[in-house]
């Protein structure tokens, strides 16, 4: 993003957040009065659909220190598919220093008043450390442990990050946040979490050097980050890197499906793998190598090589028989040099980096950030129409010399517009096989427990409760025992004996200039909320769209706040109430909102059970948008 357009979209996005942050919600003690069968009717959303099939390339530029470069314009880029030359449809330039919007300082919210734009400016893309525990042996995890938490405690601020540990599992133990406190506490030996043992002592666990268990685990994160927007950088931190990551000649078929479907995955989530290797320096490596420096393998060697065996950008190149063909023959190099080169394919082949061979561990960490933060974004409309599912080729070409890249260097051009079985997370689904269109998937990535606060719609929302606690009843409960926390392991989930839950009504408000749309027909917005437990697992969800009713009576055009000098400002603004039934098991509430005719969303996520508020006043107000 051009500094200029950056300017423009904070200051659009800073006007919208003004707004709603002055704009009084009008909520009666009742709940608005549901929508009329008539109402509920809906009808197709009249819009002009323009589909360009895009490629995303993310590349970073190094000088000869290992240092990002900055100040690159479009034009010092030429990209090629295939060898053929293509035109950039945009460019853009992303470095750590420059910080989102965010909220005025001492904003003071009502009680149960949330607004999904960040307290302090977010900086740099999104991080996923995948801390790999089961190909990890148990000495290293101590080390690499301690060092993470150096690193948490002074990483750069408003840096997002989230952690998986792949122990017992794959596990999310902490979504997306810059909370230090929080990324600390999930790591913590003194106060452990589940799934996060202090040290995992078996030696030889169910999938220890399997790529296939790795593969699966990869891909999991990768679905799990399709659909969120922009460049996501996944840390990978283990002793040894078991992933054959491009189908070679003699895979079984269902290994080279596995291996195309992570490979399609990453490409989708727009995700950069930073292999760090938390072994060190080890003093007497297997095979020809002897000592080592810092992130480069041995002093003389390109990383990951032996004398007389291919480079790695040989071993990367799918067309050349697949990742490390050379050194996974038996007997031409050792684990060590296995794993470096292992570790190199994957970062080569996504566009991030590898590290190894240093025992510094939190100066690895440092550089991952900065190397993953800085960095410059291409797209382009190939030129080649025919999405046939071959393997092309990416290649740049940068005008000034001196200076490495890193990007991803191929994708398989399978028909973007056709649906894909994938793993569905959404406000009724969760781990079930589904086709998912395109148009569906930011959505459904937004409402993910865990996911990052987005604010491409900015919106506030209140979450009032209606009455007390009650025991659920039939019905209710044949609609929960439909979810996936409570339908897994039950042989007649819908036997399962009445719980408590809480009723919230969820009254939604957005800045109307943030929409554009035809003069009649329903507004092109969804809402939707999901209510998640301790595990992560979808506890009950409400996912709607706006229902074709009387526009002029649905909307508040009316005053939505007094300005700094007391005086009433009138603005547009959309309304909308939802209801949902939540259990008081319930830890955290996720709520979203998209634009359906510009795919931009709007969500966050809000941690149970909410703290008392003072009672509502009843207001009357005028009524809100119509949701079915």
């Amino acid at each position: 993003m051009t500094r200029r357009n950056f300017v423009r979209r904070f200051a659009f996005l800073f006007f919208c957040a003004t707004l709603l942050l002055g704009t009084c919600f009008s909520v009666a003690e009742q709940p608005a009065a549901a929508p009329s069968k008539q109402a509920q009717t809906q009808t197709e959303h009249f819009v002009f659909h323009k589909n360009v099939h895009q490629v995303i390339v993310d590349v970073t530029v190094r000088d000869s220190a290992g240092k990002p470069v900055h100040g690159l314009a479009a034009k010092d880029f030429t990209l090629l598919e295939d060898g053929h030359p293509q035109r950039l449809l945009s460019f853009e330039a992303h470095d750590l220093d420059t910080p989102s919007i965010s909220l005025p300082p001492n904003t003071v919210l009502p009680p149960n008043v949330f607004v999904n734009v960040p307290k302090t400016p977010e900086r740099g893309p999104l991080y996923v450390i995948f801390y790999d525990m089961l190909n990890m042996e148990s000495d290293d995890q101590i080390y690499a442990r301690q060092q993470i938490l150096q690193f948490v405690r002074t990483k750069p601020e408003g840096t997002r990050f989230s952690l998986y540990v792949h122990s017992d599992g794959l596990h999310l133990v902490q979504g997306f946040t810059d909370d230090k406190d929080l990324i600390y506490a999930a790591l913590d030996p003194e106060n452990p979490k589940a799934h996060v043992p202090r040290s995992f002592l078996f030696s030889r666990n169910f999938g220890k050097g399997d790529p296939v268990a790795v593969m699966s685990a990869l891909t999991h994160v990768s679905e799990f980050l399709d659909g969120i927007p922009g460049r996501k950088n996944l840390i990978w931190l283990g002793s040894q890197f078991p992933l054959a990551f491009f189908p070679r000649e003699g895979d079984p078929t269902d290994l080279q499906d596995d291996e195309r479907h992570l490979t399609n995955e990453l490409t989708r989530a727009q995700v950069a793998v930073y292999p760090i290797n938390v072994r060190g320096v080890v003093a007497n490596p297997e095979g020809a190598l002897t000592g080592g420096g810092p992130h480069t393998g041995v002093g003389g060697v390109e990383a990951g090589t032996v004398p007389g065996a291919p480079s790695p950008s040989a071993l990367n190149d799918p067309a050349a028989g697949g990742a490390l063909t050379a050194s996974q023959t038996e007997g031409h190099a050792s684990s060590l040099t296995r794993d470096h080169g292992e570790a190199d394919a994957i970062a080569t082949a996504t566009g991030g980096r590898a590290f190894y061979s240093d025992n510094g561990i939190k100066q690895m960490l440092d550089a991952a950030v900065e190397d993953g933060a800085n960095y410059y974004t291409l797209s382009y409309s190939p030129s080649n129409s025919n999405y046939d599912g071959s393997l092309r080729k990416i290649s740049i070409v940068l005008a000034k010399h001196g200076f490495t890249m890193s990007y991803r260097r191929s994708y398989f051009a399978d028909d973007p517009d056709v649906p894909r079985h994938t793993k569905k997370s959404g406000p009724l689904e969760d781990d079930q096989e589904a086709e998912v269109k395109r148009e569906e998937r930011p959505m459904y990535a937004s409402l993910q427990h865990g996911a990052p606060l987005t604010h491409q719609l900015i919106f506030k929302v209140r979450i009032h409760p209606l009455g007390m606690p009650t025991l659920a009843t039939s019905e209710e409960m044949a609609k929960l025992s439909a979810q996936p926390a409570f339908a897994r392991g039950k042989a007649n989930p819908k036997l399962l004996k009445p719980i408590q839950i809480q009723n919230y009504a969820i009254y939604y408000l957005l800045a109307a200039n943030q929409i554009r749309s035809a003069e009649s027909g329903p507004l092109p917005l969804e809402f939707a909320a999901v209510a998640f437990n301790s595990d992560g697992k979808i506890l009950n969800g409400v996912f709607e769209r706006v229902a074709d009713g009387n526009r002029s009576d649905t909307l508040d055009f009316g005053e939505t706040g007094a300005t700094s000098s007391g005086q009433i400002a009138t603005e547009k603004v959309h309304r909308a109430m939802q209801e949902l039934e939540v259990p008081v098991t319930a830890t955290s509430l996720r709520i979203a909102v998209r634009d359906t005719l510009t795919d931009r969303i709007g969500s966050l996520e809000i941690p149970l059970p909410l703290p008392p508020e003072p009672a509502a006043t009843a207001t009357g107000g005028s009524a809100p948008i119509h949701v079915n």
